[in-house]
């Protein structure tokens, strides 16, 4: 497999468009969540780690990260925070 195609294929399993993203957030902000966390693989970059942790819908920064500098592009994710309890 040529070195291209590959850098290609790992851009896109990581690297999520801004609209991806904000379709992801919404599925969140819909569902049963109560916050969004931000969560980062192990070959972040240190922007992109910073910014790691639990937010209020209306405080959490648009993903891709504005900084990362990871060569393959940003490896941040949104998940949601589920903590309700019950039924």
């Amino acid at each position: 497999m040529n070195t291209q195609l590959m850098e290609d294929e790992k851009i896109a399993a990581y690297g999520q468009t801004a609209a991806e993203h904000r379709a992801t957030l919404e599925r969140i902000r819909k569902g049963l969540a109560t916050k969004v966390r931000i969560l980062v693989s192990h070959i972040s970059c240190p922007v992109c780690r910073s910014f790691e942790g639990a937010y209020d819908f209306d405080d959490v920064p648009e993903l891709p990260l504005e900084g990362c500098s990871n060569p393959t592009g940003c490896h941040a994710y949104y998940a949601p925070v589920l903590d309700r309890f019950g039924p």
